[in-house]
């Protein structure tokens, strides 16, 4: 009877985490927590509605929420690369690297061939003032992507970033190049190649990418960023009235903090 019981319990809870996940997929989030939130009275200690707790929870900056939800997947679940990756990928968006490195480190150990645990562990170590480090893990993070046949935007444009923050400049324009030709329209890749213009003196060029870069969407770099650019670079090529409306859009446009 027992055992027929917890048989019950777990398929409820399963069952509960399937539609939850169903409605989360479909942005429907009060009634995705609502599921949640039955699947973990059945079962909670389920492992797969823990995690899609965390990550709804942070969706909604309810950081606190989504700690306990990882932190308690984790440790049910040592052996879940993709337990192990969401608790160091929460503790990178919650800016807290030193926690961030042992459980990227873990999922990675777990799944070598998924490459996001390598990505973060980069990030992280950049965000320790790590730069070498940082360096051949994004190396890293780039050949399993090749590997997979599929390479990312977001690896090259965070790769680029670091690159140029160094002063390698021409390392960083090949990321950056990179970038656009996997996706023509990439706000960040554009952006980033008009710092690299401007940098380089190329200040025609800096304008066309920061141009470029306003008219696209994404949701990483900001209009305020780009106007900035625009407005230096503007004013470079003595075209007065353009840098002076920019100028005035970046110092109307708030300072924002992201995550």
């Amino acid at each position: 009877m027992k055992l027929a019981m917890l048989l019950f319990f777990a398929t409820s809870a399963a069952e509960h985490y399937q539609r939850a996940s169903a409605l989360f997929d479909r942005q429907k989030f009060a009634e995705s927590n609502a599921a949640l939130d039955s699947a973990l009275a059945a079962d909670p200690d389920y492992v797969p509605a823990l995690t899609l707790k965390g990550k709804l929870a942070m969706a909604f900056n309810r950081f606190d929420v989504a700690r306990v939800a990882f932190e308690r997947a984790s440790r049910l679940a040592p052996g879940s690369a993709y337990a192990q990756f969401m608790l160091g990928f929460f503790y990178y968006v919650d800016n807290d690297f030193v926690k961030a490195i042992a459980p990227l480190e873990r999922g990675r150990n777990l799944d070598p061939s998924d490459p996001r645990a390598a990505l973060y562990l980069a990030m992280a170590h950049e965000g320790l003032a790590q730069p070498a480090k940082a360096i051949s893990l994004y190396e890293q993070t780039i050949e399993i992507e090749k590997r997979r046949g599929k390479p990312s935007p977001e690896t090259h444009t965070a790769y680029g970033r670091l690159l140029f923050t160094l002063g390698r400049y021409d390392e960083a324009a090949t990321h950056f190049t990179r970038v656009v030709d996997l996706d023509p329209n990439s706000r960040d890749g554009h952006y980033e190649l008009g710092r690299i213009d401007f940098e380089r003196g190329r200040h025609a060029d800096a304008v066309a990418h920061g141009e470029k870069a306003l008219a696209a969407e994404g949701l990483g770099t900001t209009d305020r960023q780009i106007h900035f650019l625009l407005s230096r670079a503007y004013s470079k090529l003595g075209r007065k009235d353009q840098a002076a409306a920019h100028l005035k859009k970046f110092q109307s446009s708030p300072a924002t903090l992201r995550r």
